[in-house]
C-alpha cells in the first residue's frame, strides 16, 4: 500500500537531508542557502521520524487492524533496517582496513557495529528506526484496547527520562558515534503513530469545518510554522554538561522542538487536505511538487536512498580537504544530482521490467 503524496514528502525530506550533510562538511556551509532550513530553520530527521511513525499508524488502521499482524509487520521491518543498517557501516569497516588495522581490531569493529555500538557517520535515522520500531513492537498489546494514546504512556515516560541525560545513543550505549538521543526521538515516532491511527478523524475534522473557521485554522497553523522558527529558548532539564554540543535541543530532542516541529507538521497538513478560496493555490502548489516522479520515486526506495547517501557523504568527507573551493562546489553539485537520479534509475530498472513482464504474461 503506497501514499504517494507521502512518499514526495519522503523523497524531498532525503534530497534535502543529503544537501543538509554536504553543507555541514568544512567550508560548505553555503549550501544550506538552498535548503529549507532557511525558511523554517529545522532540518528532515525530524520529520522523517514523524512521517515513518504516522505511516505506521494509518496502516494500522487501514490494512493490519491486529497487534497480531502489526507485530509480524514490525519484526519484519526491524530485520530489514537492521540489514541496511549494517550496510550503511561499509564506510567505516572500510576506513579500519584503508587504516591498515589488523584481524583482531577490524573482527572487534565489526562486533562493535553488530550491537550498535559503532557505525556509519550520517546514518543515526537507522538506528533510531530499530529503536521505535522495537519500542512499538513490545507495546503494540496496548492497542487492544483500542486506545493508542496509551502508548503514549510508557513512551513518555523513557522521554522524560532521556531529558535527564545528556549522552548520544540509547543512555550513553552507541555515543560514540550516534549523535541523536534514540529513546528521546522514539516519543515523536509514538506522537506520530497515534496521529496516523486518528488520521480518518483528523481529516473528517479538517473538512468538516466552515469556510471561515477553516481560513482561521489555516492561518494560525501557517503564522506557528513560520513562528516557531524564532523559538530558540531552550531551558535545560537537569545540570547541562559542560562540553555538550551547541545543537543538543535538536539531538536530544527538547520538548521544545518537538513543538516546533509539529507546528510544521500541522501547517503541511491542513494546507494539503483542503482546499479553498484564498488558499487553494498553496494546497496546489503543495500537491504538485510532493506528487513529482522524481520526489516518489526517492520516497519509494527510501531505505535503499539513504544507505546510499551515507556512502556518497563518506566519500565526499574523505576527499574534501584535497580540494580548493571551486573543486569542492563542483564535486557537491555533482553528488547531489547523482543521489537525485539515482532512485528514477532504480525505479525504472527494477519496476519497469516487472510490468513488462506481467503485459506480456
Amino acid at each position: 500500500m503506497r501514499f504517494d503524496l507521502l512518499d514526495g514528502v519522503r523523497g524531498h525530506l532525503l534530497f534535502m537531508m543529503m544537501l543538509a550533510h554536504l553543507a555541514a562538511q568544512p567550508g560548505m556551509s553555503y549550501l544550506y542557502d538552498v535548503h529549507h532550513t532557511r525558511i523554517i530553520q529545522l532540518l528532515d530527521a525530524e520529520f522523517l521520524v514523524f512521517l515513518s511513525g504516522l505511516l505506521v499508524g494509518i496502516l494500522y488502521v487501514t490494512k493490519f487492524r491486529t497487534p497480531e499482524r502489526l507485530g509480524t509487520f514490525l519484526g519484519q521491518r526491524i530485520n530489514k533496517i537492521y540489514a541496511y543498517y549494517l550496510l550503511s557501516a561499509g564506510p567505516f569497516l572500510i576506513f579500519i582496513l584503508m587504516e591498515r588495522a589488523g584481524p583482531i581490531a577490524y573482527l572487534f569493529g565489526l562486533g562493535e557495529v553488530a550491537v550498535l555500538q559503532n557505525g556509519g557517520a550520517y546514518s543515526d535515522i537507522l538506528p533510531i528506526y530499530i529503536v521505535c520500531f522495537t519500542l512499538l513492537w513490545a507495546g503494540r498489546w496496548l492497542l487492544r484496547w483500542r486506545a493508542p494514546w496509551l502508548l503514549l504512556v510508557p513512551s513518555g515516560a523513557l522521554y522524560a527520562v532521556s531529558l535527564f541525560d545528556y549522552g548520544g545513543g540509547i543512555f550513553g550505549w552507541g555515543q560514540r558515534y550516534l549523535v541523536f538521543d534514540l529513546v528521546a526521538w522514539q516519543f515523536l515516532f509514538c506522537i506520530a503513530f497515534v496521529c496516523g491511527y486518528k488520521f480518518r478523524a483528523v481529516l473528517d475534522w479538517i473538512n468538516g469545518l466552515s469556510p471561515r473557521a477553516f481560513g482561521l485554522l489555516f492561518v494560525v497553523t501557517a503564522i506557528a510554522a513560520l513562528g516557531q522558527r524564532w523559538a530558540f529558548v531552550y531551558p535545560p532539564v537537569g545540570s547541562l554538561p559542560a562540553d555538550v554540543a551547541d545543537n543538543w535541543p535538536r539531538m536530544h530532542l527538547h520538548p521544545v522542538h518537538v513543538l516546533r516541529t509539529l507546528a510544521v507538521v500541522a501547517f503541511v497538513t491542513v494546507a494539503m487536505t483542503r482546499s479553498m478560496r484564498g488558499t487553494g493555490w498553496v494546497t496546489r502548489v503543495l500537491r504538485w511538487y510532493f506528487s513529482l516522479p522524481l520526489l516518489r520515486y526517492c520516497g519509494i526506495w527510501a531505505i535503499q536512498m539513504f544507505v546510499i547517501h551515507v556512502y556518497l557523504i563518506a566519500g565526499f568527507t574523505y576527499v574534501r580537504p584535497s580540494l580548493n573551493g571551486q573543486e569542492a562546489l563542483w564535486l557537491a553539485v555533482v553528488a547531489q544530482a547523482v543521489f537525485m537520479a539515482l532512485p528514477w534509475l532504480i525505479h525504472k530498472a527494477v519496476l519497469l521490467p516487472l510490468f513488462v513482464k506481467r503485459s506480456n504474461a
